[in-house]
């Protein structure tokens, strides 16, 4: 009777115990979990002692870069039509300088055949000079689509035209007076300048080079909008000319200023070294089929 009495008394007590542990267990879940910070981007929530649920917080910095990436390089497109992604950023860096070359050219050539007392005839034709290249884009692109250079039918030209362009512009500055011009007495102050005939060859030689990038610029984005999907259809074009936009818009006021304040030096060395130092390096990232098959002309 002893025994059986004191079996009794334990199996109460187990009963007890068992009880008072589910009661706590049933509390400690109303309770929040218990959280460990690991580091300011990341929280612990410990699940149970040999699980744990690492969660970033809404708020942190580097959920707000992820969120950025995604937004400037949609992971729901293709790689070829990621026109951000490091691989593709020559493209619309190329349309962007487009812009700035046209804006930063643009009141530079019209009020420095003035300073260098141009005459009407010698003013029109400088004006038809810088857009003569233009006109033979059609051209160019058709050159580059059944002749490869160093196995690339994009790259490799537009490449040398950026090279072209840069170099050009820079010889015009390094032959021209520095300082802001002007004019006293109606004798115009221009100690050494350029004479109009090497200004214009020169500014024949930066338009056909910019305009033979951009040609090549035009080509790759008119075979990367034919992998867009449905519904970005239209999106690489757009954004691509809207670079192009942005960039004159912001460069025609730069370059009235800067004649103004340091003089026409400074605009040419900036539209020479501009395309030397940006897009020189970005179209050795940029990433195109080596030695394509080149369709025949008939085809």
């Amino acid at each position: 009777r002893c025994v059986a009495t004191a079996n009794d008394e334990s199996g109460r007590d187990d009963v007890i115990i068992s009880s008072v542990h589910q009661k706590e267990m049933a509390f400690e879940s109303l309770l929040p979990p218990k959280s460990v910070t690991r580091s300011p981007l990341e929280t612990t929530y410990e699940v149970s002692p040999d699980q744990h649920v690492v969660v970033q917080t809404p708020n942190s910095l580097h959920a707000i870069v992820n969120r950025l990436y995604e937004f400037i390089v949609p992971p729901s497109l293709p790689r070829d039509v990621q026109i951000f992604h490091i691989t593709n950023l020559a493209i619309p860096v190329s349309y962007l300088m487009v812009g700035v070359q046209q804006g930063l050219s643009g009141p530079l050539l019209n009020v420095l055949p003035l300073d260098l007392g141009a005459t009407e005839a010698q003013q029109i034709t400088l004006f038809s000079v810088r857009t003569i290249p233009a006109s033979f884009k059609i051209f160019f692109g058709f050159y580059s689509d059944g002749h490869k250079l160093f196995g690339y039918r994009r790259k490799s030209y537009m490449m040398i035209g950026w090279i072209i362009s840069g170099l050009a512009m820079v010889v015009l500055g390094l032959v021209t007076e520095k300082g802001t011009w002007g004019n006293d007495s109606d004798k115009y102050n221009v100690p050494r300048s350029p004479s109009i005939k090497f200004l214009s060859i020169m500014v024949l030689i930066y338009a056909t080079g910019y305009w033979y990038a951009d040609v090549m610029a035009d080509s790759v984005v008119a075979e990367k909008a034919k992998l867009e999907p449905d519904k970005s259809r239209g999106q690489l074009q757009s954004t691509c000319y809207a670079c192009t936009f942005f960039g004159k818009m912001v460069a025609a006021p730069l370059s009235t200023y800067m004649y103004e304040t340091y003089g026409p030096r400074s605009i040419m060395m900036l539209c020479g070294f501009l395309p030397l130092i940006t897009m020189v390096p970005l179209i050795s990232f940029f990433v195109e089929e080596f030695n394509p098959s080149v369709p025949a002309p008939t085809e």
